[in-house]
């Protein structure tokens, strides 16, 4: 009888699926734009760079915004990553910008003039409440991260045992913001805080090409494990409260 080869994904000893599974799930904000939104030479170096410095892993997937600038810079990452195995990208509503009014982005665009962070703060500060009845609020951006989030979680389940993978996802400044002042669980002189009162206390809002990343880990037995990788730092998650928002969004978005 004809020996079955193995494979790092069917190892003796090792169910098939789920066991041993590492998800980078990087949520990355555009490159560099200009004066019209579109992506400078500069922002796509930046996007080639991010890509490069990513360590070789199984295989590369990207999400994005539908925004074109987003797109090209999800593409630039992949285009220069390590990975053998680079899969298609494809869009996720939940990475694009969200509904908003015309007076909310004349007022948020009045904000970003006045330093670096002042948009995103000011922005992140109404929580749960809209700013207007056709802008969405911050509560409600986490709910869409975190139902992305939890699919990631479920997709480990899924993933040959062994499998170690990066995904993609490219969105823009704030929105990634609005789930870690959520969920993110930081430590200050032994005590265990959730979330954040300002931007500056988790180092101010993403730059261009700067990224949060989730790793999803299982292990031997199948067991989940979920941390938050940013500047330099690894910090906790609240999984009650991710659990929560997510369940709020598919309820929220049920037709």
């Amino acid at each position: 009888m004809k020996k079955e080869l193995q494979t790092p994904f069917t190892e003796l000893g090792h169910e098939k699926f789920g066991k041993n599974v590492e998800i980078h799930a990087i949520f990355l904000r555009h490159g560099e734009k200009d004066g019209g939104g579109d992506l400078t030479e500069e922002g796509r170096k930046q996007a080639l760079d991010f890509g490069e410095g990513l360590g070789t892993k199984d295989a590369i997937k990207g999400y994005s915004s539908p925004v074109q600038r987003v797109i090209e810079t999800v593409e630039q990452v992949i285009k220069s990553a390590p990975h053998d195995k680079k899969l298609r990208t494809r869009i996720r509503t939940e990475l694009a910008i969200p509904p908003f009014s015309q007076e909310f982005i004349k007022k948020f665009g009045e904000m970003a003039k006045q330093g670096f962070d002042g948009a995103a703060e000011w922005y992140l500060s109404f929580g749960d409440q809209r700013p207007d009845p056709e802008t969405v609020s911050p509560h409600e951006i986490a709910e869409s991260f975190a139902c992305l989030l939890a699919k990631y979680l479920k997709m480990a389940d899924k993933l040959y045992s062994g499998s170690n993978i990066d995904l993609i996802n490219g969105t823009h400044q704030g929105l990634p913001e609005a789930l870690l002042k959520e969920i993110l669980v930081r430590k200050k002189d032994d005590e265990e805080i959730l979330g954040f009162e300002k931007l500056k206390d988790i180092g101010g809002a993403l730059k261009f090409t700067e990224s949060v990343e989730f790793l999803i880990k299982t292990s031997g037995v199948g067991e989940k494990s979920l941390q938050i990788n940013f500047r330099g730092e690894s910090f906790g998650v609240d999984m009650g409260k991710l659990h929560e928002l997510a369940k709020s969004y598919e309820e929220r978005t049920k037709k």
